[in-house]
């Protein structure tokens, strides 16, 4: 333990001197300007609604239809037909609704742009039939919800929803692109072949390199987390999912690794095995698509465990299913040590 304690601290030094660390702070701090700034905390795009109101009252009929919509900047009134029109005309993106007859026997108009399909415009005459209470119905089934489902009022926001899949990007599958950096510069200055040499063993050499890309995993996590959204995350159980996934994918990369000489050799593969691993987000993003060939890549596992603990209650994808993971990165890192074993012994 000793010597793995020992490799360990030169691996930090070696990472510290190859601004890894800085590497980790700086993408961390681009990624929170990204989701921040940049991506839309809400992707809904609601047309603008132009009303002209004939009636001669008209307020019920008003609140009925619009309720606490009416201070909306998406709710215009318009003055005249002619306002109306002129209105829609410099909002490409708009319906009219005229206002006519009394309150007691209202009547409506709809205006379109014409681009709009008939479903759409069928939806808005439903809509506006069921709020004044025109159109009156009940529901004749029941709902039951198999799994526990946050309120609307908690519902996670779009530009927040990328955490978990920036935090398996960058602290789960970081190691993957290092860690063959790492390899080969030691193979080019035979580090491996040297070390075979003296009294410690092929696991305590990988094992420091598993563990130091896991502090840099978990590193990002305690930036870039608590940026992003706060003290709301089961942070224990989020640590302890980013390490496991960290020295699954570590363990992985060194395996391929062994089979190439130099980072040019290993460019296709070590894409293709990052765009394999990478496509349970496909599942994150589109809820209803996950079929058997994504839920059994252990990424798929990670991920919504990620999520889960980022945003508790979310999905039932938790920290008990993660033990499967760790066996695979057991048995990853072991078959690892194996083979650097074998290729030592040959040279």
């Amino acid at each position: 333990m000793m010597r793995l304690a020992a490799n360990t601290l030169k691996e930090l030094k070696l990472g510290w001197r190859s601004y890894y660390f800085l590497l980790v702070v700086g993408v961390a701090i681009a990624y929170f300007l990204l989701v921040t700034f940049l991506i839309p905390e809400d992707l809904t795009v609601s047309p603008d609604v132009v009303v002209l109101n004939e009636m001669e009252e008209g307020s019920q009929v008003m609140e009925n239809l619009f309720g606490g919509d009416m201070e909306s900047d998406k709710l215009l009134l318009a003055k005249d037909r002619d306002d109306l029109e002129k209105t829609m005309n410099r909002r490409f993106n708009s319906v009219g609704i005229v206002l006519k007859g009394s309150e007691r026997e209202p009547a409506f108009e709809l205006v379109f742009q014409g681009h709009e399909s008939q479903d759409i415009r069928e939806l808005l005459r439903l809509s506006i039939l069921q709020r004044t209470g025109a159109l009156n119905s009940e529901e004749g089934y029941g709902i039951e919800y198999l799994e526990d489902r946050k309120p609307v009022d908690e519902a996670i926001p779009f530009n927040k929803s990328f955490l978990p899949v920036l935090l398996m990007s960058e602290a789960v599958m970081l190691g993957m692109f290092l860690v063959f950096a790492m390899i080969f510069g030691e193979k080019s200055e035979e580090t491996i072949k040297a070390y075979s040499i003296t009294p410690g063993r092929i696991w305590e050499y990988l094992g420091a390199k598993v563990i130091v890309l896991a502090i840099l995993g978990v590193l990002f996590t305690l930036i870039l987390t608590p940026m992003v959204v706060g003290i709301g995350p089961r942070y224990g159980e989020l640590l302890l999912i980013v390490i496991i996934g960290s020295a699954l994918s570590t363990s992985i990369a060194l395996i391929f690794a062994s089979f190439y000489d130099n980072l040019s050799q290993s460019l296709v593969p070590m894409l293709g095995l990052s765009l394999v691993f990478g496509l349970p987000m496909i599942s994150f993003f589109i809820p209803g698509f996950s079929p058997w060939y994504l839920r059994i890549l252990p990424t798929y596992t990670i991920l919504f465990a990620l999520k889960g603990a980022v945003f508790p209650g979310s999905t039932q994808v938790g920290i008990s299913s993660l033990w499967l993971i760790a066996l695979e990165g057991a048995i990853a890192f072991a078959v690892a040590v194996m083979v650097y074993g074998q290729r030592v012994r040959k040279n």
